[in-house]
């Protein structure tokens, strides 16, 4: 029997399914280092990366940094598979996943390489899951790093990867540290509150029939007293859509929503609009507890754990056109119109336009450009 020939017909039918790699080539920079790969992805293999990352993130965090967490699951690979099974003669459907673990690994690596993070790794997690962990040195860099290879993969794949993140930093450390058996517990714990988020995420999407491809972030608790503001992420703005896990807390007798996002500035908050799992979207106020975001006001029924919800932005009402008149003073005195909040722009425009006469007009303009002036000169924050 030639079992050589044998031998090669096997390396020939699973060349297209179980790459090859150079370990020089792993997705790390100076964190996991001497790291195995994970055969199917390229990746650093997960017993390799539990190992190494408590070690890191300690590092990191202890020496007053920042780090991103996030972990991405392959939307509907099972059922991927089951139509490869039953739709294509020339592959079997494991065979089919394979192809798709093999990509996703390739795009991540490449992904990888293009970021500045100061220091990190990306592994596998689970069958069809990977995970980011890195230095960073801003939580709005990290999320938009983190969309960046969602879309990379989501152009590259036939299925589309959903992802959790989480930011942690100095306060979030844990008070008692002896020794180093705290830093496995403190990753694990990390770890699995940023996969509790991705499936809980998942399943709701699950329920609404929504598509996948989605971020969701979730806030760590901080160590009891410890300021963790520079760890949280900006609220959306413009046309973005932020996914949330918010975690149930009390507020004046109230229960309210921590959201993993920095507080609004100012007394009256900022209104967006929150969809809800099971009862729609609503406008809510956001305020600041203590520099965190948080919804004073949830719909019922009242959550007993944590809630995934969807935040948008709510746009400006518009606002009539600029007179000449103002808009050429405005542009002699060197100002933005646009410092001033849209409801102070409605009733001075509604002032002018309602002038009596040439020369009232031209005193209420006069007196626009004072307030406008008065804004530069000491900005408000406003929502």
């Amino acid at each position: 029997m030639d079992h050589s020939a044998d031998s090669e017909h096997v390396l020939e039918s699973l060349s297209t399914s179980v790459p090859l790699f150079d370990p020089s080539s792993l997705p790390l920079k100076g964190w996991c280092t001497g790291s195995r790969e994970d055969p199917l992805t390229g990746l650093i293999a997960f017993p390799d990366f539990h190992s190494s990352l408590p070690r890191e993130l300690a590092a990191t965090l202890t020496g007053g940094g920042m780090a991103g967490l996030a972990i991405g699951d392959v939307d509907g690979l099972k059922q991927h598979v089951e139509q490869a099974n039953a739709t294509d003669p020339d592959c079997y459907g494991h065979l089919a996943g394979n192809k798709v673990m093999a990509r996703l690994g390739a795009v991540t690596r490449e992904w990888f390489r293009q970021q500045s993070f100061a220091a990190g790794c990306a592994a596998t997690f689970g069958g069809d899951e990977v995970i980011i962990a890195a230095a960073i040195g801003s939580p709005a860099t990290f999320l938009r790093s983190v969309a960046d290879l969602r879309d990379r993969l989501a152009a590259a794949l036939p299925c589309a990867v959903s992802f959790a993140l989480a930011i942690v930093a100095a306060g979030h450390l844990p008070a008692r540290r002896e020794g180093n058996r705290w830093k496995h517990a403190f990753t694990d714990g990390l770890l699995a509150a940023v996969d509790r988020c991705l499936f809980t995420h998942k399943a709701a999407r699950r329920a609404e029939g929504g598509r996948g491809g989605t971020i969701a972030a979730t806030a760590i608790p901080a160590t009891d007293g410890a300021d963790v503001s520079a760890a949280l992420l900006p609220l959306p703005d413009g046309a973005e859509t932020l996914h949330v896990l918010a975690r149930p807390t009390s507020l004046a007798g109230r229960t309210a929503l921590l959201l993993p996002c920095a507080g609004p500035a100012g007394l009256r908050g900022r209104r967006v609009r929150v969809s809800y799992p099971e009862v729609g979207a609503r406008t809510e106020v956001v305020v600041a507890l203590n520099g965190q975001a948080a919804i004073p006001a949830v719909a019922q029924p009242e959550p007993t754990g944590p809630l995934p919800l969807a935040l948008r932005a709510i746009r400006p009402p518009a606002v009539r056109g600029v007179p000449g008149d103002l808009a050429a003073a405005l542009e002699r005195a060197g100002l933005d119109w646009a410092v001033l909040p849209a409801h102070e722009q409605t009733q001075m425009l509604h002032l002018i336009t309602e002038s009596a006469t040439e020369t009232i007009r031209a005193a209420r303009i006069t007196a626009v450009i004072d307030a406008v002036a008065t804004h530069h000169a000491h900005p408000r924050s406003h929502p």
